[in-house]
This record gives structure tokens, sequence and C-alpha cells, in this order.
């Protein structure tokens, strides 16, 4: 109770303050652990001015890509290629998370990202995975490299992201994006070579 009065208050106080939930669970932070939002101030430059959200969802969806190469290339491992049909999947995924109020590897019916593949590719039988994330903010998102910055170093400093963003056995990528200008749900779906 006294816990639930606390977060009550304290989301009061710093409504106009955005707050990410990256759902990556690192073992410092007990908010993280819990599933519960992380408090910061994202850092949007304020000459970039507000755009349509499919503008921003496609920006994003280009600077998440070209990153995860720069990054890749910077540690010698192979750039991916970017795949349609992933691209598909991950939007599709990232609209239903907006849509229906949700974050997480499961759909509501307990699907996962092989399940999504599948329902396109059925006899798909290849290494994949992905990587998710979610940023909320009380004021408009507006920013594209803030959110893609704050993205790719939260998934760089989670274990298990940094395994999909750096790894050999992928080759293939799609990265979808959604957001209604408050909240935005980003995907990377990755492959091996065989879609």
């Amino acid at each position: 109770m006294k816990q639930k009065l606390h977060q009550k208050f304290f989301l009061f106080l710093y409504s106009n303050i955005l707050f990410i939930l990256p759902f990556f669970y690192s073992l410092s932070s007990p908010l993280a652990l819990e599933g519960k939002p992380i408090p910061f101030k994202l850092k949007q430059d304020s000459l970039v001015f507000k755009n349509p959200p499919e503008d921003l969802n496609q920006a994003v969806e280009i600077l998440i890509f070209d990153k995860t190469n720069f990054i890749r290339k910077g540690k010698k491992i192979n750039s991916l290629e970017s795949n349609n049909l992933l691209i598909k999947i991950a939007r599709l995924y990232s609209q239903d998370m907006l849509k229906r109020n949700y974050f997480s590897h499961y759909s509501p019916e307990g699907k996962t990202v092989v399940d999504r593949i599948k329902q396109f590719k059925p006899h798909y039988n290849e290494s994949c995975s992905e990587n998710l994330h979610f940023i909320s903010s009380a004021e408009e998102l507006r920013d594209p490299f803030a959110i893609v910055d704050q993205m790719i170093e939260d998934w760089l400093n989670s274990p298990p992201h940094r395994k999909n963003l750096l790894s050999k056995e992928y080759t293939l990528l799609g990265v979808g994006c959604a957001t209604n200008g408050k909240r935005i749900y980003c995907a990377q779906v990755f492959s091996g070579p065989n879609l």
C-alpha cells in the first residue's frame, strides 16, 4: 500500500518528465526487476519540430537499423541486411502492442516471434530473436535521434539484448515501430539467412 501511494505521488510530481519502460531486467535496478517505469528525462533536441507519427516511425526505424550496423562494424561483425518480411513482422507487432497497450515478447494470445514469422513462412526453421523497447512521454516525442540513442544504449546495457544485437549467427534484420506521439514501441527482429 505504502509503495503504491509513493508511486502515485512520484508520478504526480514528475508528470512532465518522460518515463521509459525498457523492460530489460538489469540486476542493478529493483524497479526494472519489477517491470515498473524508470523515470528519466529524454534529452530531445528543442530544434526538432514535431512530425506526423508515420514520419517519426520511419525515421526511428532507419536510424535503429543504421546504428545497429554501425555498432556491429565497429566490433568487426558482419552487417545485417534489411528484410521486408521481418520489417512487416516488427511493424505489425509494434502496432499491436501500441493498440492493445501491452509490452511483452509474448502477445496476449501467447504467440512468440517464431510464431509471428511462421504466420507468413510456415516452414521457417532458422534461428531468430527480437529486441523490444517502449518509451512513453508526458510531452510529444519528436526527436528520432534521442529516441534511438536511448533505445540502443538500453539494449547494449542488457546482456540478452546486446547478445541479439551483436550475434554473428544473424544476417537479416527487420525494424518496426509504432507511435501515437506520446508512446513509441519498437521491435528488432533478427534471423539467420534462410528466411
